[in-house]
């Protein structure tokens, strides 16, 4: 994409790609190329055919992504509630949600918020399972290596070392 800089000297005019990394090198203006006026975001960008076709099949892939999320959600029986947990939680799968997320999800009416308890609710349990075993560990004893009475020589050991 390329955006016309306003310059005092006409003939100077030069074109400024504003998405580009690496912008210092890559300043060159394009003569023989057709420019195309497109409307971003309040402001006149000047594209070439190539980057117009881009642009669109950019533009498309994001439309097409939002409306799969969305045919998916519609097409489930709690759809709605599920389209807005989608944009929470891109990863969790409708099979994944427990079946307790649900009905609180009918209940409270936001799947959102009641997978947020659910996940405090097992992050809650996860960390007294960790406090327990800490617990545990400092009380712990340790090993016992012996029954307290001094360690003599076996006389097995002993008659099968040749002692």
């Amino acid at each position: 994409m390329q955006k016309t800089a306003m310059n005092p000297n006409p003939e100077q005019e030069t074109a400024i790609n504003p998405f580009a990394q690496e912008q210092a090198a890559e300043i060159q203006p394009q003569e023989n190329a057709q420019t195309y006026p497109v409307e971003v975001d309040g402001d006149i960008v000047e594209l070439t055919l190539e980057e117009l076709i881009d642009a669109a099949a950019q533009g498309l892939s994001k439309r097409n992504a939002y409306i799969r999320r969305n045919r998916a959600a519609n097409a489930m029986p709690n759809g709605q509630i599920y389209a807005a947990f989608v944009e929470e939680y891109p990863d969790v799968r409708p099979e994944d949600i427990p079946q307790q997320v649900w009905e609180w999800a009918q209940q409270e009416g936001s799947l959102v918020s009641a997978y947020r308890k659910w996940e405090i609710a097992e992050l809650r349990d996860e960390l007294a399972a960790l406090e327990m075993n800490q617990k545990n560990r400092r009380a712990a004893v340790g090993p016992a290596q012996s029954d307290g009475e001094p360690t003599g020589a076996d006389p097995v050991t002993l008659a099968l070392l040749g002692k």
